[in-house]
């Protein structure tokens, strides 16, 4: 399978697995063996069908839009691997993301703004955030390296059931990128950010579950919660102009952004 491909991948995990408490349950780091017998390293959460659907809807589609997310893995854990630790699902299937080879840091929050506006990547991911309806990306669940790579994890407060698909959800990285702009600024973020909604209006739904409902998951269920997830996605997207719009915090709603071009602007248009 090609690098980056945003297929979930199937895999069994190797003992020990060593617990990690955190702010949100148990997170086990362990080896599994993928269906190509390669061994990797990756976290482990034991979750409901329903939350491993949201994990790995959302890491296939961070993917198809290209943003940075480890490959994500429909992992078998036997019980006996974790013990004093209930299984998730009667299907002792858990929710895998491959680990980073490189030491990885965790943001600080007096460094939010540094980080955030050097990425490039800030605003497809502000916007995906928005769209997911993830209100958890900072500081904790955008990771970057030594070497200045940065990895998304965790969307397990993402798409959550309580939403309504016109909801703002207020993406914390569209909010550090929107901080002290003027007005013009703001909607040019905005300008920007809808030519990434139209990334996302032209994702293939089909393509999508291809990715996510393996045939060796499909008969558990995950498939109930995937199309729900689906189609809270695909209703809001039609919700996003008018959304961004507040999630920026615009206030001058009629301002017509060809009437600020800079002459800069102006030359670099010119053919």
């Amino acid at each position: 399978m090609a690098i980056n491909h945003p297929e979930v991948q199937i895999a069994n995990a190797i003992p020990p697995l060593r617990a990690k408490e955190t702010r949100k349950g148990t997170t086990f780091q362990a080896a599994i063996r993928d269906t190509s017998n390669v061994r990797r390293e990756a976290f482990l959460k034991l979750l409901r069908l329903e939350d491993i659907a949201r994990e790995v809807l959302c890491a296939v589609l961070a993917r198809m839009l290209g943003l940075p997310i480890r490959q994500a893995y429909y992992v078998y854990v036997e019980p006996s691997y974790v013990p004093g630790h209930r299984a998730g699902n009667r299907h002792n299937l858990a929710f895998g993301l491959e680990r980073e080879f490189y030491p990885t840091f965790r943001i600080a929050n007096d460094q939010i703004n540094e980080v955030v506006n050097r990425w490039p990547e800030a605003l497809v991911c502000g916007v995906f955030d928005e769209w997911i309806f993830n209100t958890d990306r900072l500081p904790k669940n955008l990771l970057y390296s030594d070497i200045r790579t940065y990895w998304m994890i965790d969307h397990d407060e993402a798409l959550p059931n309580s939403a309504q698909p016109e909801e703002v959800c207020y993406s914390q990285v569209l909010h550090v990128l929107a901080d002290g702009r003027t007005e013009l600024e703001l909607h040019r973020i905005r300008r920007d950010a809808l030519s990434v909604v139209e990334r996302l209006n032209n994702i293939d739904w089909n393509d999508v579950r291809t990715y996510v409902l393996l045939p060796d998951v499909a008969t558990y269920g995950i498939n109930i919660h995937v199309e729900k997830y689906i189609r809270f996605l695909s209703s809001r997207i039609k919700y996003m102009p008018d959304i961004l719009t507040q999630s920026l915090g615009i206030r001058q709603l009629n301002m017509k952004l060809e009437n600020y071009i800079s002459s800069t602007e102006l030359k670099e248009e010119k053919p």
